[in-house]
């Protein structure tokens, strides 16, 4: 089967704490994965490492043969997330939404 997601020693510190270490997996295509675990456990710091929104301070990611550090914007034209938090508008309108994350500059719905 072919990888899709390959995380390699991936470590993440916050000064003295140190929130992910020496993690590793590998994702294939056609297979479900979980990430599990408490409160504070690194999920988020991993997910986040894994999308390229936090930098790892060692390790290597790579999605759909892109490197999320280096090149986000290439991975995200090919992967949704839903971000766990996000802050818009009270009022907002849905064609509004969709157009945020492309740009404004891509062209509306």
């Amino acid at each position: 089967m072919d990888e899709i997601l390959k995380v390699e020693h991936i470590r993440k510190s916050y000064g003295d704490l140190i929130a992910v270490d020496d993690f590793s997996f590998t994702l294939e295509s056609g297979k479900v994965f979980g990430l599990l675990g408490a409160n504070g456990a690194g999920k988020s710091t991993v997910i986040e490492c894994i999308l390229g929104t936090k930098k790892a301070d060692s390790g290597n990611v790579t999605m759909l043969g892109v490197n999320p550090a280096t090149n986000r914007k290439k991975l995200f034209e090919r992967v949704g997330v839903q971000f766990q938090e996000a802050h818009y508008q009270v009022n907002i309108k849905v064609g509004e939404l969709c157009t945020v994350p492309r740009g404004p500059l891509s062209g509306e719905y």
